[in-house]
């Protein structure tokens, strides 16, 4: 890889994970609005030099692709597990992390929250070129049974390209048999979610994360204004409330409706345990050496 590549990365993951740990520590607090919290981290993310990929979070039995409305009035409470995840990117050089935090003062899911940050740990010992996929997923599998709890199955890591979430290649969370083997240079997240449930994941309420797909010909003023809008993020996710706050909530609807028709949006809904299972996060971002660059994880981070 390129070494003016790996500085960008390195910026990018710096952001990602500063703005990871203070969104973190302002929903670990009672009461916080996630609203407001979401905002921040997107303004901060700004702040600091980055480029939004995306900011979002996902509570107690919700795995992943939670993000708030203007007009959600959600607020933490105490014993919540909240997962925050933030991506960066500097001119669609990705980074991509999370981890989870507990609101209040609850040890409830304490132990669940180490399984993944050993999951996550005890993955990343194993990252070199020609490591099979399968051993990375087992590696993560085996950390969340020595603790009690199981892998989500149907949610996996992935490699990273530029201005692309998923590189074409899942890094899976237990043992899928994968015999791919790891390359020099390759960009990965390694994300296990780990649980009390049965391990899998379902797609739960509306959709308030989108990203364009192939484009094609509109017809709307709405849909080609929301086109125009989201243009800059170059594949990348939005989200619901960008639209509404610049367009209104009628507009945004109208707009929205006619691109997910056609096929050219589609929509990411939380999701969510199957069995109502709490779940817990940890994720970062790498660069495959003999020695990973785990670019995203910095001196905050005890993963």
């Amino acid at each position: 890889m390129d070494l003016e590549v790996q500085k960008i990365l390195l910026q990018a993951g710096k952001i990602a994970s500063q703005v990871k740990h203070e969104g973190a520590k302002k929903l670990s607090k009672p009461g916080t609005s996630f609203l407001e919290a979401m905002d921040y981290c997107e303004q901060r993310i700004k702040d600091l030099g980055g480029q939004i990929a995306w900011a979002q979070m996902a509570v107690n039995d919700t795995a992943a692709h939670y993000c708030p409305t203007e007009d959600d009035t959600s607020v933490s409470k105490e014993g919540d597990v909240i997962k925050v995840d933030m991506g960066v990117h500097i001119n669609g050089h990705l980074a991509d992390n999370a981890m989870t935090v507990i609101v209040g003062s609850s040890n409830e899911h304490k132990e669940m929250v180490k399984a993944a940050q050993n999951a996550l740990k005890s993955a990343i010992k194993l990252v070199r070129p020609g490591t099979p996929l399968w051993q990375l997923g087992e590696a993560q599998y085996s950390e969340a049974e020595a603790l009690g709890f199981t892998t989500v199955k149907n949610l996996s890591g992935h490699t990273i390209e530029r201005y692309q979430v998923h590189g074409g290649n899942s890094i899976p969370s237990f043992n899928n048999k994968d015999k791919t083997e790891l390359k020099e240079g390759w960009q990965i997240a390694i994300e296990p979610f780990v649980t009390n449930g049965q391990g899998l994941i379902k797609e739960k309420g509306p959709a308030t994360i989108f990203m364009v797909g192939k484009e094609r010909g509109v017809r709307s003023p709405y849909a080609k204004k929301i086109l125009e809008y989201v243009k800059s993020q170059q594949g990348l996710p939005f989200t619901t409330r960008w639209l509404t706050r610049q367009f209104g909530k009628g507009p945004a609807a109208l707009g929205m409706r006619e691109l997910q028709q056609l096929g050219i949006v589609r929509s990411y809904p939380p999701l969510a345990e199957v069995s109502g299972g709490i779940v817990t996060q940890f994720e970062h971002s790498m660069i495959v050496k003999d020695k990973p660059i785990v670019y995203t994880r910095t001196e905050q981070d005890e993963w």
